[in-house]
């Protein structure tokens, strides 16, 4: 199944831990948990949520207002609950990659070396903050002792690996190319 069809299952599992939440609510949660191996955009949460509510996989609850504005809040059904479990127990489909700097370092050897070594080291930098960033997250879950937690944990420890893994291929790929290009030089 593509990622838009996968997006109800992020929605629905959000829901479930969450209870209750607005579209905008759940992006939010989302920003600060799952951004980093599964995101979602506004422009794909409203339809996803407006769908799921038609196959009455969730429903809209009363909800206070919120700074003068109606929200519409939704739930989990019990059909819900069901497909997420039922989607939960099946195995993961196969990973499939789609790395920009990859790709444009495969075809390196095109532009000068100079420009791969930046596209690297900008990376490097991006992973720098998000490794930050993972660490943070990683104190907050720690002091809670929940199960939702645990979860949370194991997932974030796959991320901080292979942050630190790529920050390390980084260093190898700027030095490798480095030494080429003095050897281009000679």
């Amino acid at each position: 199944m593509a990622k838009s069809g996968k997006s109800q299952f992020a929605i629905l599992g959000m829901l479930a831990i969450l209870k209750k939440s607005s579209g905008y609510d759940l992006k939010k949660h989302m920003e600060s948990s799952t951004q980093y191996f599964w995101k979602e955009t506004f422009s794909s949460i409203y339809p996803v949520l407006e769908n799921l509510e038609k196959q009455k996989l969730i429903v809209k609850i009363d909800a206070p207002l919120k700074n003068d504005r109606k929200r519409n809040v939704y739930k989990l059904t019990s059909a819900g609950q069901n497909i997420l479990k039922n989607w939960l127990a099946q195995p993961p489909e196969d990973i499939q990659l789609r790395n920009e700097l990859l790709l444009k370092l495969f075809f390196g050897n095109l532009v000068p070396l100079e420009i791969n070594i930046e596209h690297l080291k900008k990376y490097k930098k991006e992973l720098e903050t998000k490794l930050s960033s993972f660490r943070e997250i990683k104190n907050e879950l720690s002091s809670n002792d929940s199960l939702e937690s645990l979860y949370g944990l194991i997932t974030l420890d796959h991320g901080i690996r292979q942050v630190s893994t790529s920050l390390e291929w980084c260093d190898k790929a700027i030095k490798t190319l480095r030494s080429q290009g003095i050897k281009n030089l000679n």
